[in-house]
């Protein structure tokens, strides 16, 4: 079981290697051109289903906390021009890839996809067949806000073919949404919740957020035991960035409202151990999933794969992201799309891809990077494996890498033998800390170090 004092002991602030190289690397001297040939190579060379990630940046209100590229509707015709850009650059991205691989996944995030009005999303997902083909199975799934979700809405994405969605409820308590700017009662959350279940959804996430302002280990562990009692499949805990320099909303919340480490550690611990105790199975960093769900079932039989969207079911070596400031996972490199509004509208409606900034991956990234998302998915890493698939003597490679393994070991975080690396309960915990290791750009001294997000 992982203490509260473990927590205390191993936070640190690393990376999600939602991605290796990360996006702290991103450079604008990646471009269309790179994309583009990235595409048609991933169009030419592979088998496997593609997945797609459509970016719907539009929220009703901006919340205080959030850190998430979103953008106030306002009105109408700003979500027509969007929906019509995104069908634009489906229509281009189907055109480089020519239809030789079918999309075996399919996800919205945002902003708030489920602020689309159920005409504008059915628009949307008819666009997107007619310029894609997809798999018999694949999988669809999106993000929504509880505000803006009702049940003819639900019944539109189900008919639609969506089989999972996940729900921000970040915290249930008021006293807490009043000070992260959301305004989302108990009751409209678990509504959600309930009217999901009702329209036939077998897959629903809940995502929780601790670190937020107000937040106490009584509050927080109230929603925890409200979250599992509704017994989602699958709960994800997030742990709240105050990035104010980043995200200049994050301003008004107030630094002193925030918890302070050692309660911030507690908030993590507390809900760790009561979702485990209710027959969870941890996934990962941050991910709990019931064992029957895919994802919980994926752990067990070593078969779950990690990319921008985090951890998934769908093993695929090309993930094409659509939409602002999206970015798309090839084996060639990292792409993403231009970040502003204006930018990514008039790139899409001149019939050029929206590339802004990316980073193409050397060999030693490929290898690194599998060492990660290894580690990351499966805990385990067979060295052999590693050595065959890229023609390396591991201890060598990595020797500058093993004195730090030898200590993550002294101190509880791994087995290291002439076989393997494999996590132990608590490495698992703090994958982040072992990952960080093999990065090679964290190791590199910087001119300016990059700030990311605590492990705990």
């Amino acid at each position: 079981m992982v203490t509260i004092d473990d927590m205390a002991r191993f936070s640190i602030e690393a990376p999600r290697y939602t991605s290796y190289p990360t996006a702290a690397e991103f450079s604008p001297a990646t471009t269309a051109t790179d994309f583009g040939a990235a595409l048609e190579e991933v169009g030419r060379t592979g088998k496997d289903p593609v997945a797609l990630y459509v970016h719907l940046p539009f929220c009703r209100e901006l919340c205080h906390f959030c850190g998430c590229h979103a953008l106030l509707a306002r009105t109408p015709e700003r979500i027509d021009r969007y929906l019509d850009a995104l069908s634009d650059e489906a229509r281009l991205v189907a055109r480089i890839l020519d239809g030789r691989r079918a999309v075996g996944e399919l996800h919205f995030g945002g902003g708030s996809p489920s602020y689309l009005e159920a005409d504008d999303f059915e628009r949307l997902m008819t666009s997107l067949r007619e310029a894609f083909r997809f798999a018999a199975a694949a999988a669809i799934s999106l993000e929504a806000d509880p505000r803006t979700t009702d049940r003819r809405k639900l019944t539109c994405y189900r008919r639609l073919g969506v089989e999972r969605v996940s729900f921000g409820f970040q915290d249930l308590d008021d006293g807490v949404q009043r000070a992260i700017g959301r305004r989302q009662s108990a009751e409209v959350s678990l509504r959600a919740f309930e009217t999901a279940r009702e329209v036939g959804f077998g897959g629903i996430n809940l995502d929780l957020c601790y670190g937020l302002p107000e937040q106490t280990e009584a509050t927080f562990l109230r929603t925890v035991s409200q979250v599992i009692a509704l017994r989602p499949d699958r709960v994800a805990i997030f742990g709240y960035a105050h990035v104010p320099w980043i995200k200049p909303l994050q301003k008004l919340i107030p630094a002193s409202s925030l918890p302070r480490a050692e309660l911030r550690v507690r908030l993590m611990a507390s809900a760790r151990t009561a979702l485990l105790a209710a027959g969870y199975v941890a996934i990962g960093l941050d991910h709990f999933a019931l064992p029957s769900d895919t994802l919980g079932r994926a752990a067990a039989t070593g078969t779950l794969h990690r990319n921008f969207q985090g951890y998934t079911t769908t093993k695929t070596d090309a993930l094409v992201g659509l939409g602002l400031s999206a970015i798309s996972d090839l084996p060639r490199g990292y792409f993403q799309n231009a970040r502003t509004l204006a930018g990514y509208q008039a790139r899409a409606r001149t019939g050029v891809l929206a590339t802004e900034r990316g980073v193409l991956r050397t060999a030693d990234d490929l290898l690194r990077g599998e060492v990660i998302r290894t580690l990351m998915c499966r805990g385990r890493l067979e060295i052999a494996a590693i050595e065959r698939r890229f023609g390396v003597r591991f201890t060598e490679t990595f020797a500058p890498e093993m004195a730090d393994l030898r200590r993550l070991e002294g101190e509880g975080l791994l087995r290291l033998g002439a076989e393997a690396i494999e996590l132990t309960p608590l490495g698992e915990a703090f994958v982040r800390n072992v990952a960080k290791v093999f990065d090679a750009y964290r190791r590199a001294p910087a001119k300016a170090p990059h700030r990311f997000s605590m492990t705990a």
